[in-house]
């Protein structure tokens, strides 16, 4: 397009010089074609851009990260006006559009259509646009490009994806659980009291002494066999590219988690901000679809702060009462830290699964806990437990 319009300038020039020197009807003829090329142009294309056309489809619109699903767009020209170079540009920060590129050059004659049907890719979940998202078109002469915003873009909503795995970066979830269970196994010094049937040798008789009725004690291995999986909600970032990947990422552990324990019927509780703090829970594969729609409908907010979560943890006495939790978080500050502390001084080991490329949060303090990293484009698989 450069080149064109220098050998367009030079043509104007030699005109201008051939009508200063001799003058005539042919040379101010050329001169007046040449003056009235570039009106031309940008008239042909303020045309192409009311009368062109383009339509897109997605086979449906509610999809799943990494799964591919239909997707078809057809270019129109309705009117008797050739349109010589037509190009279109794809959203490709968060979808992946296959054997297609912004590249290819479309020409459209009088009355025809093209029509190009694919796959497309969403790579996190959320909602966001999809598919063409702009358009480029030139003149006959190739002087002038316009490109403009597609006005009618396919808005899409994408669930997170569901890993099947055992472990967790260097984690064997099955090992996890059972750590846990060997650290509760030790009597707990809450008692309730005595019914026919009870292990004798659980009998507690100094407070016993004190009440005048049989207490026995409770063991903690025995009845506190769910799993607490935190799912935090805080979104840290103003722009999509910032907090997509990181969201996406959190999502799919927690439902890695839960999926995991849910094939071996342990229960999973899941726990996240809202307006309040929610507790999903799932115990077998039957119920997991719902658990997966519920958390795929999870919305993250600046607001849903560490410091609430932290106040809205130690009101929930279920959660503090779990056998073990994992604790998915992408931002480390000090109201983490504290709920941390909390967590393992109710005797719970904790696996702190930290979405995230920069500093890593600091748990030398934290004998109970784990730390596993996890890049947000990574997979989980291969994260790296320290």
């Amino acid at each position: 397009m450069k080149r064109n319009r220098i050998i367009w300038f030079c043509l104007w020039v030699l005109s201008v010089i051939g009508i200063s020197l001799k003058g005539g009807v042919v040379t101010y003829g050329f001169f007046m074609l040449l003056t009235l090329v570039p009106l031309f142009s940008l008239g042909y294309l303020l045309a192409v851009y009311w009368l062109f056309h383009i339509y897109q489809e997605l086979e449906q619109r509610f999809v799943s990260v990494n799964e591919p699903v239909r997707y078809r767009f057809a270019l129109v020209n309705e009117y008797p006006l050739q349109f010589v170079s037509i190009r279109v540009r794809f959203f490709s920060h968060f979808s992946v559009i296959t054997d297609l590129d912004d590249e290819t050059e479309y020409e459209l004659r009088p009355n025809s259509r093209i029509e190009k049907e694919t796959r497309l890719i969403c790579k996190y979940r959320g909602e966001y646009e999809i598919g063409i998202k702009e358009i480029e078109i030139q003149d006959y002469f190739r002087l002038f490009r316009i490109r403009y915003k597609n006005k009618e873009c396919i808005h899409a909503v994408v669930k997170p994806q569901l890993i099947r795995t055992e472990t967790l970066g260097d984690i064997v979830l099955s090992d996890a659980v059972r750590a846990s269970e060997r650290s509760k196994s030790e009597l707990d010094v809450l008692s309730r009291e005595y019914v026919p049937g009870d292990d004798r040798r659980l009998i507690n008789w100094s407070q016993s002494a004190r009440t005048g009725a049989l207490m026995t004690r409770l063991m903690t291995g025995a009845d506190q066999q769910e799993i607490a999986v935190i799912t935090d909600t805080l979104r840290s970032g103003l722009e999509q590219p910032e907090f997509l990947p990181a969201e996406n990422k959190i999502l799919e552990t927690a439902l890695a988690v839960s999926y995991y324990f849910s094939c071996r019927s342990i229960r999973a509780a899941e726990y996240h901000l809202g307006e309040e703090m929610y507790r999903l829970t799932v115990e077998n594969t039957q119920r997991f679809e719902a658990f997966y729609n519920a958390m795929s409908d999870i919305r993250f907010s600046s607001l849903h702060t560490h410091e609430r979560l932290y106040e809205a943890a130690l009101q929930r006495q279920d959660l503090l009462d779990s056998s073990m939790a994992f604790l998915i978080l992408s931002t480390w500050d000090a109201a983490a830290d504290a709920l941390l502390r909390v967590l393992e001084q109710n005797g719970m080991t904790v696996v702190l699964c930290y979405i995230g490329e920069g500093e890593l949060p600091d748990v030398s303090g934290h004998r109970s806990c784990t730390l596993l990293c996890i890049a947000p484009d990574s997979d989980l698989t291969r994260g790296i437990c320290l």
